[in-house]
């Protein structure tokens, strides 16, 4: 009996099981996931990876030293990147989440910045608030990060200590004071690589990353670099 190639039962399952683009609602073929290749294509893409000196660099530089700064689109807040990471950070959807790491992925391994990591660490949740999502969506990046560019993975490698309010509904002023003192490096790690790269879903004010540079920056001689899905500008 003649076996059936994987994109003949995706074709079955899509007459029986129709799949929608979360982007446009119109049917799925087979060899599409999440998004048609229209909605991809219009994906605010931002190659930020190819300049060092880019305004997600130039914003965090600011509040801490690093090395290297890149998210791969322009978050819009009615957009389809910002529906994505929603539908990926608060229901659970991670084909959503792995679309848009898909494409950090591809501009970390292309970018020449980014070439000396040695390890990277995923920005954390603190503890219940990870029970309670039941999943940690930064770690959930930087592991396929890690795992697509052979690189070690720290996946606790920073403890977050303070259960902070939700910094997405409070002021700037207010994220700073209410992130400040929230992270310490796991004590369970002799030593952390030279070269971080520290992974997050958005990059907005840079408060939660820099209180995260505070506590890795203890060991003076570590260098850091950042990487996240999206940034607001």
């Amino acid at each position: 009996m003649k076996k059936l190639h994987s994109p003949t039962l995706q074709s079955l399952s899509d007459l029986l099981f129709p799949r929608s683009c979360l982007g446009c609602n119109r049917y799925l073929n087979f060899y599409e996931s999440t998004l048609c290749i229209t909605c991809q294509i219009e994906l605010p893409q931002t190659h930020f990876q190819n300049t060092r000196k880019n305004p997600v660099f130039n914003k965090l530089d600011l509040l801490f030293p690093i090395e290297a700064a890149t998210a791969a689109f322009i978050f819009q807040k009615e957009g389809l990147v910002a529906h994505l990471i929603y539908d990926f950070k608060y229901k659970g959807n991670h084909q959503s989440g792995l679309l848009l790491t898909h494409y950090l992925t591809i501009a970390l391994k292309e970018s020449l910045l980014f070439r000396e990591i040695e390890g990277i660490v995923p920005l954390p949740l603190h503890h219940t608030r990870k029970r309670k999502r039941g999943f940690n969506q930064a770690e959930i990046i930087g592991k396929v990060i890690a795992q697509k560019l052979k690189i070690p993975f720290y996946a606790d490698g920073l403890i977050r200590l303070k259960k902070t309010k939700a910094l997405a509904h409070i002021g700037d002023e207010d994220r700073w004071n209410e992130i400040k003192d929230a992270f310490v490096i796991n004590s369970s790690y002799k030593r952390l690589p030279n070269h971080l790269l520290l992974v997050d879903d958005v990059i907005t004010t840079g408060a939660t990353l820099s209180a995260c540079a505070d506590a890795l920056k203890k060991n003076s001689s570590l260098k850091l670099s950042i990487a996240a899905l999206a940034c607001r500008l």
